[in-house]
C-alpha cells in the first residue's frame, strides 16, 4: 500500500475516533464516572491543547474531585484563550468563591450574566454566592431554576440537594447505648429535636433528651437559637432543664460563636452544667480547616472546672482531633480521637472531678436523595483505671 494512502487512512480513522472519545467522556462525566471522564478529556487535551471545551471539562472534573488549585488553573487558562466564554467565566467564579475570593468571583459572575442571564451554570454560581452571603432561601430559588433547566446535570443536582439540606426545617432523632466493661449496667439515651428556620438569619429549636443510667430514668427538655449575625459569623445558644435529675445535669446551658474565613472555621464556646452537688464550667476554643471540598480536619480544646458543694474543686484539660472525608457524593467517613472528656452531652455525675481517658471513634454519614440523613458511630474508651466503654450511636435527620 502506498505511504500516502496509509497516512490518509490513519488520519481518517483518527478523525472518526475523536468525536467518539468526546461523546464517551461527556457521558462518563454525566454518569458520575469522574476519574474515567477526566482521563478521557485529558487525552483529548493532550492532542489539542487549544480545545477550550475539553479544558473546561478537565477543570470541572478536577473541582469535583476536590483538586481546587488545579481546577482554578485550568479555568484561568480556558478564560485566557476565550475571554468571553460564559462557562469559563462561571467556572472560575465558582473556584474563586470556594477559597473566599468573593469580590473577583462576583465580577466574573456579572460578566457572565451580561452574556447569558439564564445559563444554568450561571444560576448555580449565583446560588453559591447567595449561600456564602447568608441568603440560603435565595440560593435555593436559583438552584431550583437551574435544576429545572438542566435536570441531568449532576453537579447542579447535588448543589440543589445540598442547599435544601442546609435551608429546610429539620426533625432530628438519635439513640445511643453505652456498654461498660465489668459489672456496670448498660446505659441508654434518646434525643429528639426540632430545628426550624425562622428566617435566613435565625433558626430556633426545641429538644427533649432522656437517659437511663445506673438504673435511673431521667429526662431534660429545652430550646436553642442560632443567629447568623453576618455571613461569616454565627452565634448559638441553648439550654436544657431537668429539675429531677440526679445522674445527668439538671441544667445545661451553652453559648458558642463561630467565624468562617475561607476554608478556616474558628469556634469558641462556654458551657455551664449544674448537678445536685456540683457545678461545671467548660471553656472550649476550636478550629476546623477544609483541606479540599471533600476533606476537613478539626481540633478543639476543653478546659473544665468543677466546683463541689463540699468546697473542693477539680480542673480537667481535654482535647479532640477529628478527620472527615467524603467518599462518595452522599457519604462521609468520620474519625476522631479524644483525650479526657469525649462528650459533655452525656456527662454523668460519676465522671466529675479528675477524669482521664482515651477515646477513639469512627462513623459514617449518609445523605439520602429524599433529604434524609442517617449517621452511625462507634466509640471505644479506655480509662485511666483500666475500665473500658463502647458506645454505639445512631441518628436520623428528616428535612421538610
Amino acid at each position: 500500500m502506498p505511504a500516502w494512502l496509509s497516512l490518509a487512512l490513519i488520519v481518517t480513522w483518527a478523525a472518526g475516533q475523536e468525536p467518539d472519545l468526546r461523546q464517551r467522556a461527556e457521558q462518563s462525566a454525566r454518569l458520575g464516572r469522574t476519574f474515567e471522564a477526566l482521563e478521557q478529556f485529558q487525552q483529548i487535551l493532550a492532542a489539542h491543547p487549544a480545545d477550550v471545551e475539553a479544558r473546561l471539562w478537565v477543570a470541572r472534573l478536577l473541582r469535583r474531585l476536590g483538586y481546587d488549585v488545579l481546577a482554578e488553573r485550568e479555568f484561568r487558562q480556558a478564560l485566557a484563550m476565550a475571554p468571553q466564554h460564559v462557562d469559563a467565566l462561571i467556572g472560575l467564579a465558582v473556584a474563586l468563591s470556594a477559597r473566599g475570593a468573593t469580590e473577583e468571583a462576583s465580577d466574573l459572575v456579572a460578566r457572565a450574566e451580561a452574556l447569558a442571564p439564564d445559563n444554568p451554570d450561571l444560576l448555580a454560581a449565583r446560588a453559591r454566592t447567595a449561600r456564602l452571603s447568608g441568603r440560603p432561601s435565595e440560593a435555593e430559588a436559583y438552584l431550583a431554576r437551574a435544576h429545572a433547566s438542566s435536570p441531568d446535570d449532576q453537579d447542579i443536582a447535588r448543589a440543589f440537594e445540598q442547599v435544601r439540606r442546609i435551608n429546610r426545617h429539620r426533625l432530628e432523632g438519635s439513640f445511643l447505648q453505652e456498654s461498660p466493661g465489668g459489672s456496670e449496667s448498660a446505659a441508654h439515651a434518646g434525643d429528639i429535636a426540632v430545628d426550624v428556620r425562622a428566617s435566613d438569619r435565625v433558626r430556633v429549636s426545641a429538644r427533649v433528651q432522656a437517659q437511663r443510667r445506673f438504673g435511673r430514668e431521667e429526662a431534660r427538655a429545652g430550646a436553642g437559637i442560632e443567629w447568623r449575625a453576618r455571613p461569616a459569623l454565627t452565634l448559638r445558644g441553648s439550654t436544657l432543664i431537668g429539675p429531677g435529675a440526679d445522674v445527668i445535669a439538671r441544667a445545661d446551658t451553652s453559648a458558642e460563636v463561630e467565624h468562617a474565613r475561607g476554608a478556616l472555621e474558628l469556634t469558641g464556646g462556654i458551657r455551664r452544667l449544674s448537678f445536685p452537688t456540683a457545678g461545671v464550667w467548660i471553656y472550649s476554643p476550636g478550629a476546623a480547616l477544609w483541606l479540599t471540598d471533600r476533606t476537613a480536619v478539626a481540633g478543639r480544646y476543653y478546659a473544665s472546672r468543677t466546683s463541689f458543694s463540699s468546697g473542693l474543686t477539680a480542673t480537667n484539660h481535654s482535647g479532640l482531633a477529628r478527620l472527615r472525608h467524603q467518599i462518595t457524593p452522599r457519604a462521609w467517613l468520620d474519625f476522631a480521637y479524644s483525650r479526657g472528656y469525649e462528650s459533655f452531652d452525656t456527662l454523668s455525675i460519676d465522671r466529675l472531678g479528675t477524669f482521664r481517658a482515651d477515646t477513639v471513634s469512627g462513623g459514617l454519614l449518609y445523605h439520602f436523595g429524599t433529604l434524609q440523613s442517617l449517621s452511625t458511630s462507634v466509640d471505644y474508651q479506655r480509662r485511666s483505671d483500666a475500665r473500658s466503654m463502647v458506645r454505639i450511636t445512631a441518628s436520623m435527620v428528616h428535612r421538610f
